[in-house]
This record gives C-alpha cells, structure tokens and sequence, in this order.
C-alpha cells in the first residue's frame, strides 16, 4: 500500500490555472546561510520536517521536486486552527492519472524548513494522501525553487542554501 503511495505520489502535482486574482507580493524568503534538514524515508516518499505560522507542532511532508505547488491537508490546517474562506483562490491542479483537481489556497504567515523560511505564502489545502495520515502535506517547487537545494540521500538530508543575488 504505502509502495503505491509513493509510485502515485512521487509524479507530482502540477497547476493548470486559477482563479483570476490581483498580483500579490512575492512571498520574502529567508536564509542567511546553509541549513541542513534531515530526511526521513518511508518506502520511496523523501519526508521533511516543516513548521507553518512559527507552530510548535511540526508537521511531515513529503518533498516532491516535481510539483509546481505545496500542498497541506486538511487535518493539519484543522490542527493547527487554520479554515479556508468561502472566497479562497483556487487552482486547478493535475494529479497522478491526469485527473484535475480545483484546490483551494490560503496565505500562510510563514512556510518553515530548518532555517529556510518563507514568508506570506499561498498553500494548497488538500487531503493528496488520504491513506497516508502520517504525511500532513507536500512540498513543492514554489518553495524548493527559492532556495539551492542539494539532496544527500546516503546521509539522508538535505542543504538549502540562498540563492545568489540578482545581478
């Protein structure tokens, strides 16, 4: 079961298109120097320790480099006393399959993995592995691609480091 999990999951997620809304801020990400995060592994799934909104409750999601967004489920927005508004943007986004999904998103105050931090980000609230309640979300592009990301599966973890200033 988890075997197909991963085998179903690891294609990742991929956004389609949206609601129309006005252009926001980039989110501010933050990161002064290397951090390194351990990574856990179930079956094939790459899992990772994340904080949302500064929470002492840390919350596992799995890094999937090939999805374009991050997603939280729903049991861990509840826990952490998150609701999505009847106006939420939402996207539509492609899951394993090619089935499309409309996901609403929310704008989290702070996104956390080690010391690498974004700020004012917008996540998806979506139960992506509802088989799977040890995995509370999934960790996409709009946050890896803030950061160099390099991957030590033998030392399981993995170095976020800045991004070199624009020129």
């Amino acid at each position: 079961m988890i075997a197909r999990l991963g085998s179903v999951l690891m294609a990742g997620v991929l956004v389609l298109g949206g609601a129309c809304a006005p252009a926001a801020a980039p989110p501010k990400a933050s990161l002064t120097a290397a951090s390194i995060v351990p990574l856990q592994s179930l079956a094939d799934l790459t899992l990772v320790s994340v904080t949302v909104n500064r929470s002492d409750q840390a919350a596992v999601f799995m890094v999937d480099t090939g999805a374009s967004k991050t997603i939280m489920s729903p049991l861990l927005a509840r826990r952490l006393g998150l609701t999505v508004p009847k106006d939420a943007v939402r996207h539509d986004l492609r899951i394993v399959g090619g089935t499309v999904v409309t996901v609403p998103f929310i704008r989290v105050s702070s996104l956390q993995v080690g010391e690498a931090m974004i700020e004012e980000m917008e996540v998806g609230i979506y139960d992506f592995a509802p088989d799977a309640r040890v995995i509370d979300g999934l960790l996409g592009g709009d946050f890896l691609n803030r950061f160099r990301v390099t991957f030590d599966q033998a030392a399981r973890r993995m170095t976020l480091e800045p991004l070199p200033a624009a020129r």
